[in-house]
């Protein structure tokens, strides 16, 4: 009877230990039912001289070393399910220089979960979008406009507006040149999250309103070497960075053509090929299908590499719209393996 119940002990923690090899060395109690586990052997690690309560839902083996990736990772896991970095927090563990990570500021969707973590303080947000958040070294966070804007929140009275709008005009300047924030997802952010009313609005639009799509060289290179492949071609050129969509605004695009339902998005290899990129982008490109637009994407390898083929894609997409069809034209450098958004072919 020893014999079993010690190897029925070995079998819990082999378990355990294969989530804490997941995981810095850790296992949340969330962990226990995808390892088929319960709270007994939860308790068994309790008594155990090889596990250390980090908090009431958190354990550490204590071969594991302690690390910050470790720290941070058992506050997200404290306040499990479903948080994640938030605010100062976020632009700490995407790396920006200056925020400190020794509070963790964590949020979640209001009404998932009304325990109150030990490891961080936890936010209640009523809403947030999912291409707002990204996986960063495994863990979920608010990407850094998102995580700005809420910084911005702080300066929502009119009597801290010109303090904020210098602060966080700094800021974002910062992450910027970090490369955490484009003039181009700052303005969308702002057509999208202000039509909500949230608090900040007003400091990130006048943020926005001096620092326009394209104005900086590593965002206009693109749009700029667009524009020199159709005057090489002599090809009529698309106006630039326009807010679009049916009878609400959807987005802004790179360019839309003044005659047709056309519009055009150059999509660079390094923020549009991850899979959180790809279906950004694809939820984009079919509000504006549903809205009656034909979308032509041009990818930057075809722009270096193959002009030809964005002329070829540029005339093709002309016609479609010219038909009224509404769907999405790829050049032939895409990466993503299967367009899923009413690809337009032949």
């Amino acid at each position: 009877m020893k014999v079993v119940r010690m190897w029925r002990m070995r079998e819990w923690e082999a378990r355990l230990i294969s989530v804490a090899d997941e995981n810095d060395g850790l296992v949340g109690r969330c962990h226990l039912p995808a390892v088929d586990l319960d709270r007994t052997a939860w308790r068994y690690a309790l008594r155990s001289s090889r596990w250390e309560a980090l908090s009431t839902r958190v354990l550490r083996s204590r071969s594991a070393p302690k690390t910050e990736a470790q720290r941070l990772r058992a506050a997200v896991l404290d306040a499990w399910p479903g948080a994640f970095f938030h605010a100062e927090s976020a632009l700490g563990w995407l790396g920006l220089e200056g925020y400190s990570l020794a509070e963790v500021q964590l949020c979640r969707m209001r009404g998932v979960s009304n325990v109150r973590p030990e490891l961080g303080v936890i936010h209640n947000l009523r809403a947030v979008r999912g291409h707002h958040l990204l996986v960063h070294h495994g863990l979920v966070t608010e990407n850094a406009c998102r995580a700005i804007w809420s910084i911005a929140a702080g300066y929502a009275s009119p009597r801290r507006f010109e303090l904020g709008v210098h602060k966080i005009g700094g800021l974002l300047d910062h992450a910027h040149r970090e490369g955490l924030v484009t003039w181009a997802g700052l303005h969308e952010m702002v057509d999208d999250i202000r039509q909500r009313g949230r608090a900040g609005t007003r400091v990130m639009r006048a943020c926005a309103a001096s620092r326009p799509p394209g104005s900086s060289p590593t965002e206009s290179r693109q749009e700029q070497r667009f524009e020199e492949v159709l005057d090489e071609a002599n090809v009529r050129r698309f106006r630039r960075q326009v807010v679009t969509g049916g009878h609400e605004p959807i987005g802004r695009v790179d360019f839309a053509d003044d005659d047709l339902p056309l519009l055009v998005e150059v999509n660079s290899l390094k923020y549009h090929t991850a899979p959180t990129d790809r279906a950004r982008d694809e939820r984009r490109y079919e509000a504006f299908v549903a809205a009656g637009f034909t979308v032509l994407v041009v990818w930057e390898d075809d722009l270096w590499r193959n002009p030809q083929a964005v002329v070829d894609v540029v005339h093709r997409a002309r016609r479609y719209a010219r038909r009224r069809r509404a769907g999405v034209v790829h050049s032939p450098g895409c990466p993503w393996p299967r367009p899923r958004v009413a690809e337009l072919v032949g």
